[in-house]
């Protein structure tokens, strides 16, 4: 198990080497499987960069029913094995935080509700493998609730965890050929590809909650300065003589006045 997952972790951080991000990214362990997974924060959310491949014991195949593409793409899942999925502190991403993901890289905000290929030209193109954003939807296609697989390298299919007013489930479709990004409505019994989703948090330094001030060097040695009439008794003025050092000096010269 330890060597599996020293490989997966030097696979994976030859990959992301090739990821131009505009955001924080870093790698989680699934601790059920030993899986390692790259994760970016698009906007506030952290986003599984690659598909899960986590066996849950009901509702999840693989394309073709073959191991190696569950290896090597991850697995499929009916919307209900999907929600039941996610490693811990990760769930399945809302139909909302699949438009605001959508949103921040750029869909127009009137397109964001509708169905089918939205904002064609611009979004999909983000999303796509080797689309810049590192999201890298991965073609892996689909297997409907008859069994059949289909779509393998044409197109990406990913649940969410809404569904619409007749019960069926939001999904969203990234295809090689568009440059959109499409939603449907599917029958919850199809399995699909899963990206697990985590909410962020606000950055550390806020208007409310205003980081301290770095003191300068100058600030650090400089003393203070006090007002004069906020001496305490018995402090004098700077250069004023002690009152018993001035009467000596007094008969010191008193005494050099006296001719012999």
């Amino acid at each position: 198990m330890i060597r599996s997952i020293t490989i997966s972790l030097l696979f994976l951080s030859i990959i992301s080497s090739h990821f131009s991000f505009a955001q924080n990214s870093d790698f989680i362990m699934d601790e059920r499987d030993g899986n390692i997974y790259l994760v970016a924060k698009f906007n506030a959310t952290w986003w599984m960069c690659q598909n899960l491949k986590y066996n849950i014991s009901e509702g999840s195949v693989c394309y073709e029913a073959d191991e190696t593409n569950c290896m090597l793409k991850g697995r499929l899942y009916s919307q209900e094995a999907a929600m039941e999925a996610c490693p811990e502190g990760y769930h399945l991403p809302t139909d909302e935080e699949w438009k605001e993901l959508e949103s921040y890289i750029g869909m127009d905000k009137d397109e964001l509700d509708k169905k089918f290929n939205r904002n064609t030209g611009t979004v999909g193109k983000f999303l796509r493998m080797g689309g810049g954003l590192g999201f890298d939807a991965d073609y892996i296609g689909m297997v409907n609730p008859k069994g059949n697989s289909s779509h393998a390298g044409r197109r990406a299919y990913f649940w969410t965890s809404s569904a619409d007013d007749n019960g069926f489930g939001w999904i969203r479709i990234i295809e090689k050929t568009k440059d959109g990004v499409e939603r449907q409505a599917y029958d919850k019994n199809n399995k699909l590809t899963v990206r697990c989703v985590k909410a962020g948090v606000a950055d550390p330094v806020t208007e409310t909650e205003a980081a301290p001030a770095i003191k300068t060097e100058d600030e650090k040695v400089k003393p203070k300065q006090r007002d004069p009439s906020e001496r305490k008794q018995g402090e004098r003025k700077q250069g004023e003589r002690n009152p018993e050092d001035r009467k000596r000096k007094q008969e010191k010269q008193g005494k050099e006045k006296i001719p012999d």
